[in-house]
């Protein structure tokens, strides 16, 4: 088994996959030791010795030292931190290189991992991640990552707006359907707001990419969410939760996934 972190602007989130790349313990926390630590007890608890490595990537590099002193205090183990290098892209063309977040890399890679491929029917993967950041990455079926948009996420661009205008800022709780479009107070009408914000400029900026990817390339485009509010299915999709955790364990533990 393998415990795997995905360290993002504002969560830790930390998964053991089994041999078959499947999770079978997932947790998420916020930035801070407490969490942390409970989730390692909770691993060491029910995990005591059948964890073989432990791998991680990073896009906020301040917590990379909490996290990695934690795991090698409460589990015993030495950790490797996943890099731009440890990515087995054919392309990228990104520049610089390695400026594009590691979590789109292998984001995108993941889903080639789990949609196969093969040489006569290439494709462009094309993957939204809702977090802090709304990402749109898209990747050839080859693995040559082409680029894309980043965009403030829901509850970032909530919150830039109170600071910016006399408008307060509500906190936005777990979002698990569509909110009504039509509100009459302030509250409502702010969380909407951001709602209806991310999924409107999400649905139009992927309708332009598989235009511009049909148009240069003449291949179709499969799409994919993962991040904070993949579970709203609004584009026809699919929906895979842990891209960023599995791009980590298809490029350092089973690096033959999904090749034909």
């Amino acid at each position: 088994m393998y415990l795997i972190g995905d360290i993002g602007n504002t969560r830790i989130k930390s998964a053991i996959f089994d041999d078959n790349h499947n999770p079978i313990y997932f947790n998420a926390n916020e930035h801070n030791a407490l969490g942390l630590f409970k989730t390692l007890r909770e691993i060491k608890k029910n995990f005591d010795g059948k964890i073989d490595k432990v791998f991680y990537s990073s896009v906020s590099f301040k917590v990379n030292d909490m996290f990695v002193s934690s795991v090698q205090d409460i589990l015993k183990k030495d950790v490797y931190r996943v890099t731009h290098k440890d990515i087995q892209l054919k392309g990228n063309m990104y520049e610089p290189k390695d400026s594009v977040g590691i979590d789109r890399l292998l984001s995108t890679y993941a889903s080639i991992c789990l949609e196969g491929f093969n040489e006569e029917n290439k494709y462009a993967s094309i993957v939204i991640d809702m977090g802090t950041a709304t990402t749109i990455s898209i990747m050839l079926s080859d693995f040559v990552f082409l680029g894309g948009m980043i965009m403030p996420g829901t509850k970032t661009s909530s919150f830039a707006l109170s600071r910016k205008t006399s408008l307060p800022y509500f906190n936005i709780g777990e979002i698990t359907g569509l909110p009504n479009p039509i509100n009459n107070n302030v509250e409502d009408a702010l969380i909407a707001g951001s709602i209806y914000n991310t999924i409107g400029a999400a649905n139009y900026s992927v309708a332009e990419i598989k235009k511009t990817i049909k148009e240069k390339y003449n291949i179709k485009s499969k799409i994919f969410l993962t991040g904070g509010i993949s579970n709203l299915k609004l584009l026809k999709c699919k929906i895979y939760p842990y891209l960023v955790l599995q791009g980590i364990y298809f490029n350092m533990i089973d690096t033959h996934y999904g090749r034909k």
